[in-house]
């Protein structure tokens, strides 16, 4: 009696041990990909929302690695939060102006960051951290994550997932918030963040030595 009842509980262990693996594995990746803009597509087909993220990194925070590519500016001033590891943008802003169609509004220029791939390797170093850990890199909206997923996939990082809706998410098509960065995103979850720059976090802390 005794061994049937162990079997039992030993299969049971096993449902809910298989179970459990196949939750985890739908939590980290449930975005599905025909959701994405194909021209956001990247080559490790791994999407995440915000939450999917939090929870991702928080689940195991010592063994995943969450970027955030945005410029400088924009963790100064739209706001930064802790759960990321560091702060190392794709882009970078220049003083270079790019006027709109309308003639009258326009925006300054983001020049692609050719010491991006450098200051990662920095970074990981100092986390002593091989191109094998899972990695989850989030911008503004979702437009320059990809650009960074792929340059990575380039170097030969091995799992690099993309957060979908970014840190502000898209802007309202309609209403009185049409143009404004409302419909989704880290924030609009109401996930942490603040103000408040942690100096170990900061890019110039990984920006290679110029020679």
């Amino acid at each position: 009696m005794w061994a049937i009842s162990n079997r039992l509980n030993i299969k049971l262990f096993s449902v809910v041990f298989i179970l459990s693996q196949l939750c985890l594995s739908g939590s980290v990746n449930a975005v599905d990909k025909s959701t994405v803009r194909e021209k956001w597509h990247t080559p490790y087909d791994l999407y995440l929302s915000p939450q999917e993220a939090y929870d991702m990194k928080t689940g195991d925070p010592e063994n995943v690695i969450f970027l955030d590519v945005r410029t400088q500016a924009e963790a100064q001033f739209v706001g930064f939060s802790d759960v990321a590891d560091a702060n190392i943008p794709i882009y970078k802003l220049t003083e270079e102006w790019k006027p709109k169609k309308d003639g009258i509004h326009g925006s300054y220029r983001k020049r692609y960051n050719t010491d991006f791939i450098k200051a990662i390797e920095n970074f990981m170093a100092m986390k002593g951290k091989d191109k094998s850990v899972p990695i989850i890199l989030m911008c503004q909206s979702g437009g320059r994550a990809p650009v960074a997923v792929r340059r990575m996939h380039d170097e030969g990082y091995e799992k690099v997932y993309f957060q979908v809706e970014g840190f502000e998410g898209n802007k309202a098509k309609q209403g009185p918030d049409k143009g404004k960065r409302v419909v989704n995103g880290w924030k609009k979850a109401g996930l942490p963040w603040s103000y408040n720059l942690k100096t170990e976090k900061m890019y110039f802390n990984f920006v290679p030595e110029q020679k």
